[in-house]
This record gives C-alpha cells, sequence and structure tokens, in this order.
C-alpha cells in the first residue's frame, strides 16, 4: 500500500476523456470555478483512442489558467486504461474519478475535502442532467443519497448497491486507489469488476460516509447516446460481455472475506443476468449457445436461479420449509428429487436436513440449489432407519423448528420415513400450517415381499399419537406402516408419482386409508429441470462421433438385472457390434463385469457414478439412452417409475425403455420400447434403433435362435458364478490360514507375557532358561 506521507494533501480529479469537444468545456469551467483552494486539487485529464479538439480546448485551459493544476496526458485506447494511467500519475492523498460529459457543483470539492478521513469513502449527492432539455433531475442512483447523510452502518446492502459501484462521485484515499486497477480486457462493465475486488480488498478498513442534500455538494451527470443502457442487443454485448465481467466477479468473490462481502458481490450479477435474459427473449434459438459459452467458463457462482426466468415471478417473502432428512449437498436419489422440486417450482424456501456425514457428498449441486435457500438447518445426524434415530431426527428438528416463526406451509418427502415423522410432529404442534406429503414409492414393502422396517416398539410415543386417533396404533406396527398411515391423516396434501403407487398403497395399507387417499392425493410425476441445468457441468467424458452411443445410468440389483439390454446387443450382427458403444456409470461395476456377455463386455466402457449435473450433462452426449423398468416382484401393480426417465426426458437423446407389461413406464410415448424378460422384443427394438440412427437394415444375427442363446447365456453365467465360487473359496483359504497364523502368534505373545511377569517377579536364573528357550523356538 501506499504510504500517506508519499502523497500532498488534496484531491487528485481523474479524468479519461474521449472525443469529448461537445461538452468538456461544461466540465473544465465548474473545475476552474471550485470554491475549494485552487492548491488543494490537481484535475488529470487522459485522452485515450482517437483524438478530436479536445486536447486543444484542455491546453486553452490551462493557459488562461495557470492557478489550476490542470495535467494532460495520453493512454492507450479504452477508458480502463486512461484510468489507470491516471491512478499512476496521481499525487494527492485523496482520489476522485468523473467522466468528461459530466460537471460538478461549485462547493462540490470542498465538501468533499470537509468530510474526508484516512480510511474514508465520501459520496456526494447525485443528479441527472437530461441530454436534450438539460433538465435537472433526480437519478435511479439519487434515492439513497437524498435520504440519507453521515456514516452508513450497513453499506453493502441493497439500497446502496448501485452507487457504490458507478465510478464517479466518491471521494477515495489514493493509498487504496494505487493498489488497484481498472481492467482493460472489459470493454463495459469496468466499474463493476473495479469496484467488487476493491471492496473485497479494502472491506475491513473502509467506511462510507454521506454528504447531507441539503449542502448542495452535487455531481451532475449527462446521459450519452452510447450509454450502456442505450446498447442494442448483439450476442458481443449480451453475452460475451456480460461473461467476461461475470467472471471478473467470481475471481473478486473469491477474494471476499466475510459473508456481507460475499453477498454484496454476488449480487452485483443480477443486473448481468437481465441483460442476457433480454438477449435469449429476443434469440431464444441461441439458448444452448449460451449454455455452454458459461459453461466453458466453469464458474464458482453463477445465479442460474435467475437465468431466462421471469425474475418477478421468482422470490415470495412467504416461504415453504422443505422438511427432508436427506438433502443436498447428500448425493443420493432422494436428495436430488428434493432438490428438483425446489429448482422447478421456483421458490424461495428454508430446508432442515440432516448432515449424514458418511455419505457421498455432491457440492456442484448444492450451489444451484443453495440460491433458493434463505434459511439451512442441518441436523447432526448418522445415516439410520433404525427408531432410534428417526426420533432423534425429530427431536432436534422440533427444537431448531421451535426457535423460528410459524410457517404457513411445510412439505416433506419420503423414501425415508425420518422426514415424514418430523412433519407429522410440526403438524401437531401448528395445526394451521398447510403440510405437503410426497412418496417417491410405497414404503411398508420392498417389491410385495418383505417389510422394510422393524415394529416401532415405543410404547411412549404412540400413547402420546394415539390420543388425536380414533383409529389406533399399536407398538407393534412397523416404523413405516405408522409413517404411512399417519402421513395420510394428517397431511393436507399426497404427491404420489402416479396411479399405480396411489392404487398399490391404499391396498397394501392395513388400515382404512382409501378415502382420505382418494381424497388428498394429487398426482405429480419426477420433475424435469430446465434445460439450462444440463448445462451447468460441461462433462470432459469423451465420446467417437463415428459410434453409436448407448448410455446408461445405475446400478443392479434384484429387481433390475440389466439382462433385457444384454439379450438385445447380442442379437445383432458381429460387425455391427464394431459400430456401436455402450457406456455403463455404475457404483456396482463388479456386478457388470460378471455379468456382461463375453461380446458385449468388449464394446463396453464401465464408469464410476458422476455427480448429478455432470449426469445431465452426460444425457445430451448420448444418442439412445437405456432405462429400465424395476419388476413389481409379489405386487399386483407396478408401483415404480424410474427417476431418471424424467432426467433423460429434458436431454435430446432418444430414450429406450424396458417396461414391465401394464407399468407406468409403458403407458408412455418413448422412441423405442421393449417388454422386460422378452427377449423378442428387445430384438425388435434394438434393430429398429439402428435402422433409425445407422440406416442399416438386417441388423440381427438370424444364425442364432432364443432357445440356443439361454442355453448360451445360462453356461456364460454358470462360468462366471463357478469363478467367483473359486475365488471366494480361494479367500476363505487365506483367511482361514491367516487366522491359524494369527491364533499361533497370540498363543506366543502369551507365553512370552507370562514368562516377562515370572522374571519381573523372581531372581531365578531358572526364568532366564526359559526366556532363551523361547527365543531359540522363534529363531
Amino acid at each position: 500500500m501506499v504510504k500517506e506521507s508519499n502523497l500532498e494533501k488534496g484531491i487528485s480529479a481523474i479524468i479519461p476523456t474521449y472525443k469529448g469537444e461537445a461538452f468538456i468545456s461544461k466540465l473544465l469551467d465548474s473545475l476552474i470555478n471550485q470554491s475549494i483552494d485552487s492548491k488543494l486539487f490537481e484535475a488529470i485529464f487522459i485522452v485515450n483512442g482517437e483524438p478530436d479538439s479536445t486536447p486543444d480546448i484542455i491546453k486553452k485551459y490551462q493557459k488562461e489558467n495557470p492557478q489550476i493544476n490542470i495535467i494532460l496526458t495520453y493512454s492507450d485506447p479504452g477508458v480502463c486504461n486512461a484510468r489507470n494511467v491516471g491512478i499512476d500519475l496521481s499525487t494527492r492523498e485523496y482520489s476522485i474519478f468523473i467522466d468528461d460529459d459530466d460537471y460538478i457543483s461549485h462547493n462540490y470539492f470542498e465538501k468533499l475535502y470537509q468530510y474526508a478521513q484516512p480510511n474514508r469513502i465520501v459520496i456526494g449527492t447525485f443528479m441527472d442532467v437530461n441530454e436534450d432539455t438539460r433538465e435537472i433531475q433526480e437519478s435511479y442512483l439519487s434515492k439513497p443519497l437524498l435520504e440519507n447523510s453521515g456514516i452508513v452502518e450497513n453499506p453493502y446492502n441493497d439500497k446502496m448497491q448501485r452507487i457504490l459501484v458507478i465510478t464517479t462521485d466518491k471521494l477515495i484515499p489514493t493509498k487504496y486507489v494505487k493498489n488497484s486497477s481498472f481492467n482493460p480486457d472489459l470493454k463495459n462493465g469496468v466499474d463493476i469488476s473495479y469496484y467488487s475486488e476493491f471492496y473485497a480488498d479494502n472491506e475491513s478498513e473502509l467506511e462510507f460516509y454521506i454528504v447531507d442534500k441539503k449542502e448542495d455538494c452535487v455531481y451532475y451527470r449527462l446521459w450519452r447516446d452510447n450509454s450502456i443502457s442505450r446498447k442494442p442487443i448483439s450476442y458481443d454485448f449480451n453475452i460475451t460481455d456480460r461473461l467476461k465481467l461475470l467472471n471478473d466477479l467470481n475471481k473478486n468473490l473469491k477474494k471476499a472475506e466475510t459473508p456481507v462481502m460475499k453477498s454484496f458481490i454476488k449480487s452485483l450479477t443480477g443486473g448481468e443476468i437481465v441483460r442476457i435474459n433480454n438477449y435469449l427473449e429476443k434469440y431464444p434459438q441461441d439458448y444452448k449457445k449460451v449454455l455452454k459459452d458459461i459453461a466453458s467458463y466453469n464458474f464458482e457462482f453463477f445465479p442460474y436461479k435467475y437465468l431466462n426466468e421471469n425474475l418477478n415471478d421468482l422470490d415470495n417473502t412467504k416461504r415453504e420449509l422443505i422438511i427432508s432428512y436427506t438433502f443436498s449437498p447428500t448425493n443420493i436419489t432422494t436428495s436430488n428429487s428434493v432438490v428438483k422440486r425446489i429448482l422447478t417450482e421456483k421458490k424461495n424456501v428454508d430446508v432442515i436436513y440432516g448432515s449424514l456425514n458418511e455419505l457421498t457428498k455432491d457440492y456442484s449441486l448444492e450451489k444451484i440449489v443453495d440460491q433458493f435457500l434463505i434459511h439451512k438447518i442441518e441436523i447432526e445426524t448418522d445415516f439410520s432407519s433404525s427408531w432410534k434415530n428417526i426420533k432423534n431426527f425429530v427431536t432436534k428438528g422440533m427444537e431448531e423448528l421451535n426457535k423460528l416463526p410459524v410457517y404457513e406451509k411445510i412439505y416433506s418427502r419420503a423414501n425415508f420415513a425420518h422426514s415424514h415423522f418430523l412433519a407429522l410432529e410440526y403438524k401437531l404442534a401448528h395445526p394451521e400450517t398447510y403440510w405437503r406429503a410426497e412418496f417417491s414409492d410405497p414404503l411398508i414393502y420392498v417389491f410385495g415381499k418383505d417389510k422394510v422396517s422393524p415394529p416401532i416398539e415405543d410404547e411412549e410415543y404412540v400413547s402420546r399419537i394415539n390420543k388425536h386417533l380414533k383409529e389406533k396404533i399399536s407398538s407393534k406396527d412397523d416404523i413405516n406402516c405408522i409413517c404411512e398411515y399417519l402421513t395420510f391423516l394428517f397431511c393436507d396434501e399426497i404427491i404420489l408419482t402416479n396411479e399405480n403407487q396411489k392404487e398399490l398403497m391404499i391396498d397394501i395399507n392395513p388400515y382404512d386409508v382409501a378415502d382420505i387417499v382418494n381424497e388428498k392425493a394429487i398426482i405429480n410425476t419426477h420433475r424435469t429441470l430446465d434445460t439450462k441445468y444440463y448445462y451447468v457441468n460441461e462433462s470432459s467424458y469423451k465420446l467417437d462421433g463415428n459410434r453409436l452411443n448407448f448410455g446408461y445410468f445405475g446400478a443392479i440389483y434384484n429387481a433390475r438385472s440389466f439382462e433385457d439390454f444384454i439379450n438385445a446387443f447380442d442379437s445383432l450382427n458381429d460387425d455391427l457390434k464394431d459400430k456401436i458403444t455402450l457406456h455403463i456409470f455404475t457404483s456396482t461395476k463388479t456386478f457388470f463385469e460378471q455379468l456382461l456377455s463375453p461380446d458385449l463386455y468388449k464394446i463396453t466402457n464401465l464408469n464410476p457414478p458422476v455427480n448429478f449435473l455432470e449426469f445431465l450433462n452426460l444425457t445430451t452426449k448420448f444418442d439412445v439412452l437405456l432405462v429400465e423398468d424395476s419388476d413389481k416382484g409379489n405386487f399386483k401393480l407396478n408401483p415404480y417409475l424410474p427417476s431418471k426417465l424424467s432426467d433423460y426426458q429434458g436431454s435430446d437423446a432418444a430414450i429406450w425403455g424396458i417396461c414391465e407389461e401394464g407399468s407406468i413406464m409403458d403407458s408412455l410415448n418413448l422412441d423405442y420400447k421393449s417388454k422386460l424378460n422378452d427377449i423378442d422384443s428387445g430384438k425388435k427394438a434394438i434393430e429398429k434403433i439402428i435402422e433409425d440412427k445407422l440406416n442399416l437394415k438386417n441388423s440381427l444375427n438370424t444364425d442364432i435362435k432364443t432357445e440356443q442363446y439361454y442355453r448360451q447365456r445360462i453356461d456364460q453365467l454358470t462360468q462366471k458364478i463357478y469363478e467367483l465360487v473359486n475365488v471366494a473359496q480361494e479367500e476363505f483359504k487365506k483367511d482361514k490360514n491367516y487366522e491359524s497364523e494369527i491364533k499361533e502368534l497370540n498363543l506366543k505373545v502369551n507365553e512370552l507375557e507370562n514368562i516377562n511377569s515370572e522374571i519381573l517377579n523372581s531372581n531365578s536364573w531358572k526364568a532366564t532358561e526359559k526366556l532363551r528357550k523361547i527365543k531359540r523356538k522363534f529363531k
């Protein structure tokens, strides 16, 4: 930082000028008529770009007003270069930036200087001058300056934001100005870039002071035809230049040390998004191009919340509370589904959730949804479906929520019962609160067979809840059954993903819930996000554009085997297999290695799972996306609808779904469909895909018959099982040998410890003789 002792008293006025011959005399007149002692200021004019008669006008004023220290110099083209030259040349302890088409009141410098202090920014009154009529009027920037005076208590609030980042009308200690510079790579928005960095660097030291309007310390701004607000819409101005400025804001955001400064810099992005939106409104066909350009910067922060939206519809004052045991950054399907609902409903919300630190985290998605979160309440808890854990989440959750005003609305979602149990407790405490409860799937049974949860076995809880019920619950009832029943009873709205799910949940619940569910339930399927979220995280994953690329995202488990896809791919002619690649992203990579047929394995790329935003981006890159129904098991209806299907539907890729007869996915209009456990149906589907995508017919290997193929697959899988058994046996032998060695070693250690004890308690030479024998045995 520049030492104050190296600077003279007074003010350095830094004035860039470009073709200012039509109006610069007005500014020069206001400078030579300043009431302050002329020895206390210098006016540094920096001519940038192609000159007109402006230098001659300035020289004339220099000659006619020798008492005023007017300096004339030149810089490379561009206002940023000019201001940086002016900063280098400034010699006074305070600096101020003035535009060449503006002017100042006669006492402007005197009043600013009167209130100046080494760590203070002094702001005068700001007024606009109508370019046509010369009428003086209040600016949109004027209001906070006309309504306030003296020290500003919260300078970085919304009211002061615009005045803080306009270049002019601020007297600033030069020691700070000398450590900053304007970015010459920017064509516009230079003031926002400069001041966001300036305040981030100096926040802890600076204070702001507004001169009372009664003192007539006025900066008069004249609008010119080439002002930013009048720029015609273009890709360069509205997109390219905005993204460059946003890149600077992101750099400065990293410098910010306090939440206040971080929030201030983030708020500066709003005006840039407005200009981007203006372009998209006029040229909607460029949406994806814009999204890809945004993604190329890899911004730490970008306000996707406002991109391509009607800003007036987004922010609501009466916020809903989201109750979700799993929530971002926890990276599992349930968390992501709740995030999708928030992003598609486009309303600010509060959220309460579990920490679940042992689970995988996805911080990239958290940055996106955080733009909609006003208040986040994290409950410290482990990941467990036990009643003890549920009760702990509810107890701690209510302790936190009781500190807040009562919510008009709450929303909870279960794949995990914790969310609904906490919402129930809140509803019982606040019956007037409207409760929306969503179920992703039936909770009581898995695939119609086994109960998911044990009995609740909590007499105290059951007794307390039964006081509210006509049809009582029992401590022998399982936890998820109670969760479903109580949620149905007390919530105001039940959200289900499909009609099958609704019918089945009514049927399997042991309580009489049909009338309640039919009255309260709405069908609201999994949400598909806006296109913009598919381009937030541009994946570096490479695809061979000369091949037909299939993508699959998901795991193998007992109700979803991937076998139907394998059967279909195996049915292709051998020469066609050299034209396609299957890309699998899964947490069960080892299972796929064992399950894939030898030919399919050769043309498959197996990958670990990716975060949610990269997954969305990847769906836009494949030719065909694969999705498979879960087998309904012993349920009479298939209540399941793969959540990834809604994500696939937001991409441009074709979708091939393998559907169980009568399932909800089976009723949808997909690009390609085949039936679960039907090899001939799968053959027809892949044959049609090859014909559509590669323009090739007769793609199937007709030499292989279905019965022959089944025997071949059984042999392959049998061989895999045999190999796995052998591996397991070898590992078992290793474990047995290891256990034997450990056992022998423990015996030796025990013997040594006994002898050592004997030595410590005896002076007998016989004890040392035993020790020598043991040592010889070990050798």
